[in-house]
């Protein structure tokens, strides 16, 4: 991610940012790899324009996002996730690193942020520190359990100086879990079978007053 857009991300995070600045993700279906990704094209940072920042409508059940940052070429990652009407977001989950093995260690001095922000005057909803390393052989995990019902809301990886022992980035995954609450059937007013009734009576008559 570019210098602007991690300024950007932080902008989102304070809870100024315009919806002016919103591209929706009309390809998003449930699981999104910047790598692979129509509108990303190798990177969340390539969605939109220089000072745009992605739209993920997501949907009810797991959603899952995979992405690489690295210091200093692409530092951070930024998107919004949108939950809709009749949606409640239960929870989050980060895989961070999950191409370490021990022929190629993770090193951070300081690591990376992993955190979620709604525009209010307490935009954290979570922050998660990825431990500092010296040669971490495996990924590091972080589970996130709240509850947000309809939004839009900013999600922010990276800020630091990290990477892997190769030089490569740093693979993540993670994934935002909706639920989903069916509206319940709105009942017939009693009165309406009746005054449908009356209405079919009313049409008979009508037929047989024009023969």
């Amino acid at each position: 991610m570019s210098i602007f857009k991690t300024k950007l991300a932080l902008v989102f995070a304070m809870g100024f940012a315009s919806q002016a600045y919103a591209v929706p993700v009309p390809s998003f279906s449930g699981t999104y790899d910047e790598a692979t990704g129509v509108e990303a094209g190798g990177d969340y940072d390539n969605i939109g324009g220089v000072s745009d920042v992605g739209d993920f409508s997501l949907v009810a059940g797991v959603n899952t996002f995979e992405g690489s940052i690295f210091t200093p070429g692409d530092p951070a990652d930024v998107f919004n996730i949108v939950i809709g009407p009749n949606q409640t977001l239960v929870g989050a989950t980060l895989v961070f690193a999950s191409n370490a093995d021990a022929f190629n260690p993770f090193f951070g001095f300081p690591s990376p942020t992993w955190g979620l922000y709604e525009s209010s005057v307490t935009p954290v909803i979570f922050e998660f520190k990825v431990p500092d390393s010296n040669g971490q052989y495996s990924p590091f995990t972080s589970t996130q359990t709240f509850t947000r019902g309809a939004g839009i809301y900013n999600m922010v990886i990276g800020n630091g100086v990290f990477g892997m022992n190769d030089g490569s980035p740093v693979d993540y995954t993670m994934t935002f879990t909706v639920e989903e609450t069916q509206q319940p059937a709105i009942p017939l007013p009693a009165s309406l079978p009746l005054m449908l009734g009356g209405v079919g009576v009313l049409a008979g008559l009508r037929r047989r007053a024009k023969r």
